[in-house]
């Protein structure tokens, strides 16, 4: 048992909890910012569309945003999978993503 949890992997398993960790805890007051944002310009989309000063092609906008949530979830499903301490990362992202 001591050879299959020696220093090095115990090191591994260490280092990528809290790398996961931190990159849950990050990413997930980077995507409320920019939800945020993100809806403080949709409200002044419509807020200028009522004022009629312009005009929104909203069928684009939406294929524009759901094109660049699907462009965001293809990179992290492709930047996990390479990740070669994904366990312990995973369970680190998913705390911080809780904290």
């Amino acid at each position: 048992m001591e050879n299959l949890l020696g220093a090095e992997t115990l090191k591994a398993i260490g280092f990528g909890g809290a790398i996961g960790f931190l990159s849950g805890f990050t990413l997930k007051r980077v995507f409320k910012l920019l939800a945020f944002i993100l809806g403080l310009y949709i409200l002044s989309l419509a807020w200028l569309v009522d004022l009629g000063i312009v005009s929104v092609n909203w069928v684009a906008l939406e294929r524009f945003v759901l094109g660049f949530f699907s462009s965001l979830d293809s990179f992290a499903r492709t930047f996990l999978s390479t990740v070669t301490f994904s366990g312990s990362f995973a369970l680190g992202f998913a705390m911080g993503m809780k904290v």
